[in-house]
């Protein structure tokens, strides 16, 4: 809110720190590709304000500074790469990290055996890049605050010298922005049909899209649409829906976040392909199972009433809706079960993002739980009915930290008396609920009839970093209930099973025989057609359900939260 609504900065920094061994200093300008939806001035403006920091790093005889390598501006997502889709200027700078606050002693053999990055390949060679290459001794805090400082120095210092060239062209882009598209086969804007059935993620959806400045009306009069790939030549677009035209200063925002992420293949000068860095696809309406479509042509009625109504606040979407009146912003949602099962999270110690995420949506939609400690595990109190397995490895939930490392009451994990114990829990009727990671461990111990087939793969052969994916649902199975026939999914270097035994385990979900990729990039996409997304097993008197994905990922995935509510419902 405070950058998009209030404050609209034309340059954002982002402070950031990355491993150890590689570079000492990397910031832009920035690795291939760029995304399409950045407009040139941006891509220009960014470099220049990263060979200015850059050059001034050498003249304070900073050593092991790299630009054009590693990260890349096709993510929208990171707080310096969201501002490109406002027409700011998003700078990142990635420092090497020391142990927190502790120097570590940096050897050219570590240095020797870091993998090579995008565009470097070691750090201990030179390039126009990296003209000077840091020798390996120690590295602490100190150190990393000096080239910090410097680089922001050097970013006030363009911010102050060409004030009014950065006020001006943030002027002149975002008047750009504004005018309708000339190109017939570009949206002229983005409808979100009435009467999806969901309304509470729909409100969601648009609370999101307010947030971020992005101007959404809502319709009082019905409009013929064109919308590409339908039958009909004209679509009536009834009242109540929402658009979002694309002739506004948040534009490229609109389309980034609308339209489908189509990754190019790149080849590199080895002649391997060139996999994203990160995250490939993030189309919101697929991750949110929002209905939404690309309007081409609009068709006034000739005797219409009054026509389009401007959003300023969330609740006059959700009077639209239906729906009580929020009190604060983003708002928790209603508990979506029916049933009132007693649930149980993992939290070990060996801190993972993936269960801070599976909280924040259960927090958000007010679902009870408790979390589960390795003590827990160990100890057997696991009086619960359901019990969720976040996307942790088997080596990190069973062995946990190292003793050597952390004091003995934060180490060690659930261990096998706690594999054990799990076992017990849902041979005696529990349910058992695992994502993605977290079902190594079950299939492994509980010797169950199924495998990760992606398992063993070179990177080569198959990699799909962060995309969003088709999925064939079984809607007839308690688990798919709510879902159509089909739905999307967010697959993060995550599973695909194969089943060696479906007389005791069930397909609810496979991904899409033929075209699965539906945003993002896929390589090998053969490896997964057709296999299964989400298992579901009996095991003594209780039941486990397998996600080969994760259905709550950043808790972003709105789409696909209904699957663990259906899974938690007893």
């Amino acid at each position: 809110k405070l950058f998009w609504q209030e404050w609209f900065p034309q340059i954002v920094y982002d402070v950031h720190q990355m491993g150890q061994n590689g570079a000492r200093f990397v910031i832009p300008p920035f690795f291939d590709p760029p995304n399409p939806n950045i407009p040139p001035l941006i891509l220009r403006e960014v470099d220049l304000m990263g060979y200015k920091m850059a050059a001034d790093l050498q003249a304070n005889k900073f050593a092991g500074v790299a630009t054009n390598t590693t990260f890349d501006t096709w993510w929208h997502g990171g707080f310096r790469s969201a501002p490109y889709f406002h027409n700011s200027i998003g700078i990142l700078s990635e420092a090497a990290s020391a142990n927190l606050m502790s120097p570590v002693y940096i050897t050219e053999e570590k240095m020797r055996q870091t993998r090579g990055a995008r565009g470097l390949n070691s750090p201990l060679e030179t390039s126009t890049s990296h003209p000077q290459a840091w020798q390996p001794k120690y590295w602490g805090a100190g150190d990393i605050a000096a080239m910090e400082m410097t680089a922001s120095r050097s970013l006030l210092q363009m911010a102050a010298k060409f004030r009014r060239n950065y006020l001006q062209n943030f002027h002149e882009l975002n008047r750009a922005s504004s005018r309708t598209n000339a190109n017939p086969n570009q949206p002229l804007a983005y409808v979100i049909f009435a009467g999806q059935g969901r309304e509470e993620v729909v409100s969601r959806f648009i609370e999101i899209l307010l947030a971020q400045g992005i101007e959404v009306y809502k319709m009082n009069r019905e409009l013929k649409t064109s919308i590409p790939n339908t039958q009909a030549i004209h679509t009536e677009v009834p009242l109540n829906s929402f658009m979002v035209f694309t002739n506004q200063p948040q534009r490229n925002n609109v389309e980034a976040l609308f339209g489908k992420q189509i990754y190019p293949n790149r080849v590199n000068e080895r002649g391997e392909v060139d996999v994203p860095y990160d995250v490939a696809g993030w189309t919101l309406p697929l991750q949110m199972g929002v209905e939404t479509y690309a309007v081409t042509q609009i068709v006034e009625y000739p005797h219409s009433a009054r026509g389009l109504e401007q959003m300023t606040n969330i609740n006059q979407v959700r009077r639209t809706l239906n729906l009580e009146a929020n009190k604060e912003p983003f708002a928790n949602l209603p508990n979506p079960l029916k049933t009132n099962p007693r649930i149980g999270l993992y939290r070990g110690f060996a801190a993972s993002m993936d269960e801070g995420w599976t909280r924040l949506v259960f927090d958000q939609f007010q679902v009870p739980y408790r979390s589960i400690s390795d003590a827990d595990f160990r100890n057997g109190n696991l009086n619960y009915d359901a019990i969720i397995l976040p996307s942790d490895g088997e080596n990190q939930i069973v062995n946990g930290l190292k003793e050597e490392n952390y004091p003995k009451e934060f180490t060690g994990g659930i261990g096998e008396q706690g594999v054990e114990n799990l076992r017990k829990f849902v041979e005696n009727g529990g349910k058992l609920i695992c994502f993605d990671d977290g079902c190594e461990l079950v299939i492994k111990r509980f010797n169950l009839p199924l495998k990760n087939a992606l398992s063993g793969l070179k990177r080569s052969e198959f990699y799909c970093p962060g995309s969003i994916l088709s999925l064939d649902v079984d809607n007839t199975n308690p688990l798919g209930k709510s879902f159509g026939k089909q739905t999307a999914a967010y697959f993060i270097n995550s599973s695909a099973f194969e089943i060696g035994d479906t007389n005791k385990v069930k397909s609810i979900a496979t991904y899409a025989k033929s075209n699965a990729l539906l945003s993002g990039w896929l390589l090998g996409e053969k490896y997964l057609n057709g296999k299964t997304a989400l298992a579901e097993t009996d095991y003594g008197r209780g039941k486990i359900v397998l996600f080969a994905f994760r259905p709550q990922h950043r808790g972003q995935t709105f789409g696909t939260f209904p699957f663990i509510f259906n899974a938690l419902e007893k």
